[in-house]
């Protein structure tokens, strides 16, 4: 998936985050974390911050097993956030969450968008992955990322606070 899908992708799950926080937390978060995970979860979602640093710059040269590769293990990336979460601390679980919204998103999609690599044996050069190969620019990836992105908008609307028409209880 592009860079496009990526970003829809990690906006629809992190404010799904902030939607749920809002509805079933009884602490939700401010509008300035909302805003500011928003910003993480863009910037965290591809390039240099994300699972697709195997792909070019500084990171690609010292991350082997090149694109796809450790970086995109599910394992890898859930040890990595579990431990931003222990150096972040409680103030910075926002942060923790978004970086969590974008990364995940990140691995689910490409899933769908030629597979994620096969469990920790990708350490020891394993190139098999799971998943599916939809192509990449293709009509299924403009589909995805519109639908992505209209479902952000109801989500923005909530998670900032807006007014519901209905209140229903969840418990």
């Amino acid at each position: 998936m592009n860079r496009l899908g990526h970003q829809a992708a990690a906006q629809a799950t992190w404010l799904g985050v902030c939607t749920f926080e809002r509805l079933v937390v009884d602490t939700p978060l401010t509008w300035q974390h909302v805003l500011a995970g928003a910003i993480v979860a863009s910037s965290m979602c591809a390039d240099d911050w994300s699972p697709d640093a195997d792909q070019g710059g500084y990171m690609a040269k010292i991350i082997p097993g090149g694109h796809r590769g450790p970086t995109h293990m599910p394992e890898l990336v859930a040890a990595v956030l579990f431990l931003l979460g222990r150096v972040a601390g409680q103030d910075l679980d926002w942060f923790v969450a978004a970086a969590a919204a974008a990364w995940g998103s990140h691995l689910f999609v490409d899933f769908f968008w030629g597979g994620i690599p096969f469990g920790i044996a990708t350490l020891a050069g394993n190139k098999k992955r799971i998943g599916f190969k939809l192509d990449t620019g293709g009509p299924a990836e403009e589909v995805v990322t519109t639908g992505l992105t209209c479902i952000a908008i109801p989500l923005a609307y909530i998670a900032l606070g807006g007014p519901l028409p209905v209140q229903v209880p969840l418990t």
